[in-house]
């Protein structure tokens, strides 16, 4: 992935990099990680070079639209934790987007895992998405209403499981579906739910 800016991008240059991140992902989306760097650019309305000095390679352009759609994903847990709520009802809110956010953006998640094969995107990135689902997991352990012993790998487990029900190549779950088999497992997840759970939590090394 290319080098993080070290001063705030001009106006126009922040422009072309949103449109070049939404391009790519939708692009990827629709035509796998295969599809043409001249057609991101075509639908980010930027020149090939624009692209190109920004990212010059593919790998750099993929692993930037997912750090974008964990920076999206952040966004959209932290703002479901300002509303004010149960502190059950807030975890289960912040579950039910997790799995809506996977769910919206499947098409894109199975590019990138054709892509990689036995590779792994870099670490940072999936560090940065379990430490937002850590920020809600420790307040919903906080106000007590989920089992002390769930680490925030234990989370992304669990909505890996709900992503396994949506195998590749079919249509996504409809919602009511989907709402079904995470209430099954949200019960798993309540303080006090059944005994201490055995073994330890996924790490890098189980992926």
């Amino acid at each position: 992935m290319s080098e993080p800016a070290t001063k705030p991008l001009r106006a126009d240059a922040a422009r072309n990099l949103t449109a070049i991140l939404r391009a790519a992902r939708a692009a990827f989306e629709e035509d796998g990680v295969d599809v043409g760097v001249d057609e991101i650019a075509r639908r980010a309305g930027v020149g090939k070079g624009t692209l190109y000095r920004r990212f010059p390679t593919k790998e750099s352009l993929v692993w930037a639209v997912m750090e974008d759609a964990v920076s999206e994903l952040e966004a959209v847990l932290d703002a479901d934790a300002e509303e004010e709520r149960d502190a059950w009802a807030a975890f289960t809110a912040f579950m039910e987007s997790a799995v809506r956010f996977q769910a919206d953006n499947r098409g894109f998640f199975e590019a990138v895992v054709s892509m990689l094969g036995d590779e792994q995107p870099p670490e940072h990135i999936h560090e940065r998405a379990l430490a937002a689902m850590g920020r809600q997991l420790t307040r919903a352990q906080d106000a007590g209403v989920v089992r002390e012993d769930l680490t925030p790998a234990d989370v992304g487990a669990v909505l890996k499981m709900i992503g396994s029900c949506q195998p590749n190549g079919y249509p996504p779950l409809p919602e009511d579906v989907w709402k079904r088999y995470l209430a099954l497992l949200l019960d798993g997840l309540r303080a006090g739910a059944g005994g201490p759970l055995p073994g330890r939590p996924m790490d890098l090394r189980d992926r």
